[in-house]
């Protein structure tokens, strides 16, 4: 921040918004250069000590990442129970760590607590979620003052989602809960299989982690923190490697991509560059990828449906906010 007015107020607030220093002119450049420096330096250091898995959550200036780091900030200033949403691979663990982080508690070491039903047992679910009596399980208890995390959702017993709705009303001002679900759990109401009362209980407020296909423009930060966790820093892209990886639809999401870079990343060890031919058959296949009438079609049928379910199953709304027939709809 450079201003010719000096102002202890409006440093703060500077610095406060994110400014690393706060100039007043007229100043000298090695002043100027030193504080540059000093802001370089903090940054390589960041980026060396965080060069692991979590730091793909947040990273990047796409437009997706930008709108995910603003949930992050939202759901981390409330105390409110959070749904994470979106596909397996899309790093909900970790965009649930960021908030948790996010939280700034004083002592630096409030408890992250997860738990996932996807890999219990009805008895484990019940013992480590609810406990004996109904009032919060062990997990509870030791994520008190901090988070607990609570992955794949969906999975959880009928016979025991309603019961455990009460614990959640009775237990968030102890504990920040936060949830992930990777199916569409409006469907899941709508066919008896979720409860509703605890859907509305678990997403007061709720986070769309984006799919990696909508984070392109993010490859190459992603592909750079992901050869540093590898301890293959000294590895770059070709720009013919950059281009077909930002091209690549990631059906698997950041679990592929981790992948793709680590088996990519081992085979150029020599010449210290990922080319085109050491990316994996599909990415480099180009022939093989969707006409662009077959996927306007699909992203169109894709569109409807989320609208319809938006729109309750009503189909004349759904159309109408569509601008088509209600056949198109009842087709979709």
């Amino acid at each position: 921040m450079m201003s010719g007015h000096a102002n202890v107020d409006n440093a703060l607030a500077s610095l406060k918004l994110g400014a690393f220093d706060y100039l007043t002119k007229p100043f000298k450049v090695d002043l100027l250069m030193a504080a540059i420096n000093r802001a370089n330096e903090m940054i390589r250091n960041a980026i060396e000590s965080d060069a692991h898995e979590s730091n793909l959550a947040l990273l990047g200036e796409s437009a997706a990442t930008q709108k995910l780091k603003q949930s992050v900030s939202r759901v981390a200033a409330s105390a409110s129970p959070s749904l994470i949403k979106g596909a397996p691979g899309v790093q909900k663990a970790l965009i649930a760590s960021a908030v948790h982080n996010s939280q700034g508690s004083d002592e630096g070491e409030a408890p992250f607590v997860t738990f996932d039903c996807k890999d219990a047992s009805e008895k484990e679910i019940k013992e480590t979620l609810m406990g004996s009596k109904n009032k919060g399980g062990s997990a509870f208890e030791n994520a008190k003052g901090g988070t607990l995390f609570i992955e794949n959702i969906d999975v959880m017993p009928q016979s025991l989602q309603k019961a455990f709705g009460v614990i959640i009303r009775e237990s968030k001002d102890q504990v920040k809960l936060i949830f992930a679900t990777s199916q569409n759990l409006g469907e899941k109401i709508a066919s008896g299989d979720f409860d509703d009362s605890l859907f509305y209980r678990i997403s007061a407020l709720t986070v769309e982690a984006p799919a990696l296909k909508s984070r392109l423009e993010d490859i190459p930060l992603f592909a750079k923190s992901t050869l540093q966790s590898l301890n293959r820093e000294s590895i770059s892209l070709s720009d013919g490697a950059r281009g077909l990886l930002q091209s690549y639809d990631w059906l698997g999401n950041f679990v592929e991509f981790k992948e793709v870079i680590d088996e990519a990343s081992s085979q150029c060890a020599a010449n210290q560059t990922i080319a085109e031919e050491n990316l994996p058959d599909r990415i480099r296949n180009v022939a093989s990828w969707s006409s662009l009438a077959d996927y306007i079609g699909q992203a169109s049928e894709d569109y409807k449906k989320r609208v319809l379910l938006a729109c309750q199953g009503d189909s004349s709304k759904a159309a109408e906010i569509l601008g088509c027939d209600i056949e198109e709809i009842a087709h979709s």
